[in-house]
């Protein structure tokens, strides 16, 4: 049930929530009602109302807020609105960074005498007088032979100018050694408020840059081989294409300023049994060969994904795969009968290691998955995986030209999230 709280300072608020330190009783997302932390809006008269803001992905960038209240569902644009914030820490307030744009809902990232604000992949410094972008772009200059490319950094003026005086003589070294990324802004802010004995907020410190979670996954995986370099006078086929599939890993996701972005890291154990069969004819001889083995690889890919769609609970992603395949052939026995059809005829009966691999591929693959949530603790997962191995498999046939298998390997996948 949301709490609506009425903030009794209100001239304090309005002069203090734009620039400088904000107070708790305005960014805390602690719902003083339940207990617990909740999303929350304030209107420009200073109310504060507690309830859920509809989103699929922790973003931060909001054109527009939809807040469920007591069962009541409304919009909110810039215009509506003083700000709003979400349980786990994000504030924003509606600010004008520019005269073009208007009225926008912008992230604070940190509150003080100095302000540092985000919207749209660019960070800005409020200091209650004007709102500064923090600017650094690269320059082609003219050189000798060949132009170079130079990177200005005008941000580091502009934060030597903001914290001028005895604690931002301190900082130049610093200012001067930082990167436009959230996480130098931070410092240099932080130890410039702690030398100057000013009161500060970080909006961001329960809100981590990345996490982290283990996974399993359990599958079936099948085989579709195509071979080249052959004559079309062979005639081969495969009994069996399925085998298992394993694995474990790492998923990096939740990024802070990429929560759609993830990547994972697996180690896995493929295995399949192999039966093989094929046929040759020319001049006066007829020759057959079989093979049975079973193949065991141990694989290590390497994923990107993009989550496209979130709904009804259910996250959906597509992801791009590039790994490592170990591959090895054991009781890698085939047979070959040569017969001859001419003046004498006979059968010769060989044993030989017709199948061969490499020891090591880099395989390239797609991937599309979902997710959901089954507890606090887990989600559930399934993937259909594809991966392509050239030249995977060289069939070596005594008296004749050795030809390849190209590779083709699906497979499907279910696991857990921890």
């Amino acid at each position: 049930m949301a709490i609506v709280l009425i903030l009794t300072s209100l001239p304090f608020f309005q002069a203090q929530a734009q620039s400088g330190y904000i107070e708790e009783n305005i960014w805390s997302s602690l719902d003083p009602g339940r207990g617990i932390a909740s999303d929350f809006v304030i209107f420009p008269n200073g109310t504060k109302v507690f309830g859920q803001i509809q989103r699929n992905y922790d973003v931060t960038d909001y054109s527009e807020v939809v807040f469920v209240s007591q069962g009541n569902t409304q919009v909110f644009g810039p215009k509506d609105l003083y700000g709003f914030g979400i349980e786990n820490g994000r504030f924003f307030l509606s600010k004008t960074l520019s005269e073009e744009s208007g009225r926008e809902f912008v992230q604070v990232i940190f509150s003080g005498k100095l302000q540092l604000d985000y919207k749209n992949g660019n960070y800005y410094i409020d200091n209650g007088i004007e709102i500064q972008k923090l600017r650094a772009f690269y320059q082609i200059t003219p050189g000798a032979g060949t132009s170079k490319q130079r990177r200005i950094k005008l941000y580091i003026s502009t934060l030597k100018v903001l914290t001028a005086g005895e604690c931002g003589f301190q900082l130049i070294d610093l200012i001067e050694k930082s990167r436009l990324e959230e996480q130098d802004l931070i410092r240099i802010l932080t130890q410039f408020h702690e030398c100057e004995q000013l009161p500060y907020k970080l909006h961001v410190e329960k809100i981590p840059f990345v996490k982290f979670s283990p996974t399993v996954a359990f599958g079936v995986g099948a085989d579709f081989l195509q071979s080249h370099s052959r004559s079309e006078k062979y005639k081969g086929a495969f009994s069996s294409i399925l085998g298992y599939r394993v694995s474990a890993g790492i998923k990096l996701h939740d990024f802070r300023r990429s929560p759609k972005s993830s990547f994972e890291i697996r180690a896995g154990y493929v295995t399949r049994p192999v039966d093989f069969e094929t046929s040759f004819s020319y001049s006066v001889n007829d020759i057959t060969a079989s093979a049975q083995f079973e193949e065991k690889s141990i694989v290590i890919p390497v994923s990107y994904s993009y989550s496209f769609l979130k709904r009804g609970g259910m996250d959906y992603y597509l992801g791009l795969v590039g790994g490592v395949w170990m591959s090895k052939l054991d009781n890698n026995k085939g047979f070959v009968d040569d017969a001859y059809n001419g003046g004498m005829e006979g059968v010769l009966i060989m044993e030989s290691q017709l199948f061969s691999t490499t020891d090591l591929k880099i395989v390239p693959g797609i991937k599309l998955g979902a997710s959901i949530p089954i507890s606090h603790s887990f989600d559930l997962f399934a993937e259909v995986e594809a991966q392509y191995l050239r030249d995977f498999y060289t069939v070596s046939i005594p008296n004749l030209p050795q030809y390849y298998y190209n590779r083709t390997y699906v497979s499907f996948q279910i696991g857990l999230e921890l």
